[in-house]
């Protein structure tokens, strides 16, 4: 998924309206389902929360997705299943997360909920 329509579906996920946002959230699970294993998804989640000129609840939404994509993703929890994140997105997360950090409001910091040093270089 681009990144505006990854924006769009994180801002429709917001609607105060339920039935807008039970189809944002639904269009949400399913892109998800689809393209969070893609290359550039973490990447693009980053590009969003780091984006000042994006509306905050957004950028929020996106830092707890990408909390919790991490947290259940990073490693394979069982021997035979495949690595669900590339290499490349591995890299390019663990590299320059500090940097994202300093980019980004303590609202969207989730440092103590986040995987440790040690669990990322796994």
């Amino acid at each position: 998924m681009d990144l505006p329509s990854l924006a769009v579906v994180l801002q429709a996920a917001l609607s105060p309206h339920l039935e807008e946002r039970k189809a944002a959230e639904e269009s949400l699970n399913q892109a998800i389902f689809r393209f969070q294993y893609t290359p550039q998804h973490l990447v693009r989640l980053l590009q969003i929360i780091v984006d000042g000129n994006r509306d905050m609840a957004v950028r929020q939404v996106a830092s707890i997705h990408f909390k919790n994509f991490m947290a259940k993703n990073w490693s394979p929890h069982e021997p035979d299943e495949q690595h669900k994140i590339s290499t490349t997105d591995k890299d390019m997360v663990g590299n320059n997360l500090l940097q994202f950090i300093v980019q980004i409001p303590p609202l969207l910091r989730y440092i103590n909920e986040w995987p440790s040093a040690t669990y990322l270089a796994s």
